[in-house]
């Protein structure tokens, strides 16, 4: 039974694991063909530096563009790169301090001095604390370290950053479900601090719904992944992995205009693209890849994009009140709690397929059982085997019930041969596994004469298996008459008492006899392991 309950669980931790490992492949990013192609965006110039494949933020200035990459552990890919016209590398600034740890979008102050960093990212939310870096925007100075945290720190993943007409930012989070949140600092940053200043959450955005195609599908539409505000102030972007939606400011007030504003949405081609900015004369959007996402001979194109004047288009499909009802479990979840929970599937699987394993090695390895039943029955008191070993072996097969009228015999298993007194094979007095007819019963394995084990001559241990045993006292290390396996006194295996000085059954037979002892745990003169006394093995059960 337990080897059968085993294997079940090695099936189901199999089926398991192969869920888990088709989840994955479900989760992970595929073409969405959900609606019609945008229009591609009209390309720039390409980046060609190996050190920029994960671009994450971007700021148009007039000689070129400002970039930086998302998290990484290279050191040389841990600046704040400036770009041609051309695209080319023309500089790099070193953070202070250790670096960042996640950056992911770049803002210009309201006058366009100061260039802002966000250091934001956080999928696994595990960050207690996020920092912003701010530098002249002319590369001229390293940038400068500003630690805030979000109420209670309570971890958030975030990828778009604003300035306000006040000089604060505004991070704005990242979800693939829901609205995403706006939060600001309480107080003025500060430079170089242990304490993070606290932030306060200040609004909730809902983006409007649309179907363009995107690596990520539906949840691609809502997760934003940069922002940027244009020249004159009059208008903000946000993006997704599938669309920019541009927002009026009246009277500076950002906040107002991203939670209550409607926005025209323009459709971004971009195959991963997680960053945006308004050209100088704030006419154009341009936009970037994360190409590290997209595979080696992926380009990273700086592409550009007329604002457009269209709000966004009426989505067809089930009234609000029937998709909230409709909605099942997975919608609120994120595409990293997704994950995380797909992972977890395929972690118990491989657990239940260990599990399963040991329990099937573990049946394997149990010692037979002399009495499997208790009871008045003789086939449940042990006289005979019980009946379930009867119905697997079938009559008339070694252990099957006597005839009718012929009286049980105790003691013999696994088919023994007639002891003293010419009984029939199977039923002579405590043979077992094939054991020879002894004179007074107890020979095991094929041992011939009383308690004998393993073929041993009688009266001795194991002689005659490897190397045997000499004399009929012998038998592998046997110590004394009708040892075996180093036992002692007269009916002894495996490591049994004795009663008597040992005899060298063998050549080896005092040192592997001592050997077997501290293996098995057997008694030992020298106190190798308990006595477990004639007639039982190293567990203490009768064979």
């Amino acid at each position: 039974m337990r080897r059968a309950v085993s294997s079940i669980t090695v099936a189901f931790g199999l089926l398991t694991v192969t869920v888990g490992i088709a989840g994955a492949a479900v989760a992970a990013p595929a073409p969405d063909a959900s609606g019609a192609a945008p229009a591609a965006g009209e390309k720039r110039c390409s980046v060609t530096d190996e050190k920029l494949r994960e671009l994450s933020g971007l700021v148009a200035t007039k000689s070129g563009y400002i970039v930086v990459n998302d998290s990484t552990d290279v050191d040389s890919h841990k600046r704040i790169f400036f770009l041609n016209a051309e695209c080319e590398v023309t500089k790099n600034v070193r953070y202070s301090g250790q670096g960042p740890l996640d950056p992911e979008d770049l803002a210009l102050s309201p006058d366009g001095e100061t260039l802002w960093i966000a250091d934001i990212g956080d999928n696994a939310k595990q960050r207690e604390r996020v920092a912003l870096w701010t530098m002249p925007v002319d590369g001229s100075e390293q940038p400068e370290l500003h630690r805030v945290a979000y109420p209670e720190r309570k971890p958030h993943d975030a990828e778009a950053l604003l300035i306000g007409d006040d000089g604060k930012p505004l991070i704005i989070t990242k979800t693939l479900s829901g609205k995403a949140e706006i939060f600001t600092p309480t107080a003025a940053l500060k430079k170089n601090n242990a304490e993070p200043v606290p932030m306060q959450k200040v609004g909730e955005i809902a983006l409007p719904k649309t179907t363009t195609p995107n690596v990520f599908h539906g949840p691609g539409r809502i997760a934003i992944t940069g922002a940027a505000r244009s020249p004159d102030g009059s208008r903000v972007v946000l993006r997704t992995y599938a669309d920019a939606f541009e927002y009026d400011v009246t009277g500076g007030d950002i906040v107002a205009a991203l939670t209550k504003g409607e926005p025209r949405v323009t459709p971004l081609a971009d195959p991963f693209g997680e960053a945006i900015s308004y050209t100088p004369d704030g006419k154009l959007f341009v936009t970037v890849s994360d190409a590290g996402e997209l595979g080696e001979d992926a380009k990273v194109d700086i592409l550009a994009y007329p604002p457009s004047s269209k709000g966004a288009a009426p989505v067809a499909g089930k009234s609000k009140a029937k998709e909230t009802a409709d909605r099942s479990f997975l919608d609120g979840l994120s595409l990293d709690d997704i994950t995380y929970l797909i992972a977890a599937v395929g972690v118990l699987g491989a657990l239940l397929v260990g599990a399963g394993i040991v329990g099937i090695v573990r049946a394997r390895r149990r010692p037979p059982e002399a009495t499997r039943r208790s009871g008045d029955d003789p086939y449940v008191s042990g006289e005979v085997p019980g009946r379930d070993e009867v119905d697997r072996r079938g009559p008339g097969r070694p252990g099957a019930p006597p005839p009718a009228g012929r009286e049980p015999q105790r003691g013999a298993v696994y088919g023994g041969p007639p002891a003293a007194g010419g009984r029939p094979a199977g039923h002579g007095a405590g043979n077992v596994y094939g054991g020879a007819a002894p004179p007074a019963g107890g020979a095991v394995y094929g041992g011939q004469g009383g308690a004998n084990v393993y073929g041993g001559p009688p009266g001795g241990g194991r002689g005659g298996y490897r190397d045997g045993g000499r004399g009929p006292a012998g038998g592998r290390g046997g110590h004394g008459g009708d040892g075996g396996y180093g036992g002692g006194t007269s009916g002894g295996v495996y490591g049994g008492s004795r009663a008597e000085p040992p005899r060298r059954g063998g050549p080896s037979g005092r040192r592997r006899g001592e050997d077997e002892h501290r293996r098995r745990g057997g008694h030992d003169p020298e106190g190798y392991g308990p006595a477990n006394g004639p007639g039982h093995d190293y567990r203490g059960t009768r064979y």
